[in-house]
């Protein structure tokens, strides 16, 4: 899978990114779709991990990521796309997982690494799969 060059941390090359990776027809459906799957990681990481992730993001952005203040809850992979699949325009589970799979691609290319493998070490194993999986 090619990855386009970040141009800057950017609300409108991140979306046009995730755009791209998730076959959207516009730029609203991957708003929706970005917000939806960082809102669900939010839910799942502990905050200090979310402030590690939020500088690498565009602004509008980050506030998804600050809108869940708890301890992370636990919660598997189908729960996760479940959660997404309330706030974008299908139902359907396997769609759901393929475009957020292009929102995570999209998040491995703008986050360093390092901060990946922080996340990765927060989730449970079929979500740190699925997050790792869209690298390749």
């Amino acid at each position: 899978m090619t990855h386009p060059e970040p141009a800057g941390p950017t609300m409108a090359s991140f979306l046009e990114q995730v755009r791209q990776q998730a076959e959207l027809s516009d730029g609203t459906a991957a708003d929706r779709l970005a917000r939806a799957s960082l809102r669900a990681l939010s839910e799942r990481l502990a905050a200090g991990q979310l402030y590690d992730l939020a500088p690498a993001l565009p602004p509008e952005l980050r506030e998804e990521l600050y809108r869940f203040e708890g301890q992370a809850v636990a919660f598997d992979r189908e729960t996760f796309l479940d959660r997404i699949s309330g706030e974008i325009d299908t139902v359907d589970l396997d769609v759901v997982e393929r475009r957020v799979e292009a929102v995570f691609a999209v998040l491995l290319y703008w986050v360093p690494e390092e901060e990946i493998e922080d996340t990765v070490a927060q989730l449970p194993p079929d979500l740190a799969e699925m997050l790792r999986a869209a690298g390749e």
